[in-house]
């Protein structure tokens, strides 16, 4: 168990020192979700990174493109699934249905600046909670309504035991 967090603080160690060397003082927020926070492995690690300003496709894909190749120059046994929104990009894809309603599985927040993706995320989930939504795909049904009152649980109660 010990193994396991510890491998799991490294990767995100990882992820969170590219995401700095390719995108510095713009970003935003870091948020790894998926299979590697819910279930502790997974066949991918899925990132989410959102920056300031504007990006454009083209601007988009090549950042993707170069912070994947950067990880995978790290840890070559790993493949990784990277996303890099500017802020309106990100709240245009918090909708039911879509790949990022697997932040209801669980996430974690490797950096935000001003709280502000947490908030994002926090205000979908609570749209997910109060109507029924399920997931269908390769590996099963989800009921992302329910996952999404347990990650909101989970978090508030987090929240709490933090020092003030």
């Amino acid at each position: 168990m010990q193994r396991g967090i510890s491998e799991r603080r490294g990767l995100y160690e990882l992820v969170l020192r590219v995401a700095r060397e390719v995108l510095g003082e713009r970003i935003v927020g870091v948020v790894v979700f998926g299979s590697t926070v819910y279930m502790g492995r997974g066949r991918d690690v899925d990132i989410l990174v959102v920056v300031e300003g504007r990006v454009g496709l083209r601007e988009k894909l090549e950042l993707e493109h170069e912070i994947v190749r950067r990880l995978r120059r790290a840890a070559p046994w790993q493949e990784f699934d990277v996303h890099v929104f500017d802020l309106e990009g990100f709240r245009e894809n918090l909708v039911p249905g879509g790949f990022l309603s697997g932040l209801a599985l669980g996430y974690e927040v490797l950096v935000d600046r001003g709280g502000v993706v947490e908030g994002m995320i926090l205000e979908f989930l609570e749209r997910l909670a109060r109507e029924r939504y399920v997931l269908h795909n390769k590996y099963g049904s989800w009921d992302l309504s329910h996952y999404a009152r347990v990650t909101l649980s989970l978090r508030k109660a987090r929240a709490g035991s933090r020092p003030r």
